[in-house]
C-alpha cells in the first residue's frame, strides 16, 4: 500500500515536471552513475537525510532556548551567539560528511554537475 502512494505522488510530480530545468530534491540521474558509484551515493544521501531530520528536530529545540534568552530580563549576547554558532556548525558538519563521500566516489565531470544540484537545492 505504501508503494501505490508512493508511486502515485511521484507520478503527479511527473505531470508537473515536464521541464528539463526542473529537479526534484536529490535528483542525480545525469550524473551517469555507475551500479557501484549509485549504491554509494544513494547510502550517503539516506545518511544525509536522516541527519539533516536529526538536526532541523535539533533545531527547533534550540530555537526554543535561543528564544527563551532573548526572553529573559537581561541579554546574554555571549551565550546567543555560542548556541547559534553551534547550531550552524552542525548543519555544515551534516553537509561536510555528505560531500566528502561523494568526493570519494564521483569522477571530475560527475562533480562539476553535482556543483550545479547544490546551487538549485540551495536557492530552494
Amino acid at each position: 500500500m505504501k508503494w501505490i502512494i508512493v508511486l502515485v505522488m511521484f507520478l503527479s510530480l511527473c505531470a508537473y515536471g515536464d521541464d528539463d530545468n526542473h529537479r526534484f530534491p536529490m535528483d542525480l540521474h545525469d550524473l551517469g552513475l555507475t551500479k557501484q558509484q549509485h549504491r554509494v551515493v544513494e547510502e550517503a544521501m539516506k545518511e544525509y537525510q536522516y541527519s539533516n531530520r536529526r538536526y532541523h528536530h535539533q533545531r527547533e529545540k534550540d530555537q526554543d532556548a535561543l528564544n527563551a534568552l532573548f526572553l529573559s530580563p537581561s541579554f546574554d549576547s555571549e551565550s546567543f551567539r555560542a548556541k547559534s554558532l553551534e547550531r550552524e556548525k552542525a548543519s555544515i558538519e551534516i553537509r561536510a560528511r555528505l560531500l566528502e563521500r561523494l568526493h570519494s566516489v564521483l569522477t571530475p565531470e560527475q562533480k562539476r554537475r553535482y556543483i550545479h544540484h547544490l546551487e538549485e537545492w540551495d536557492s530552494d
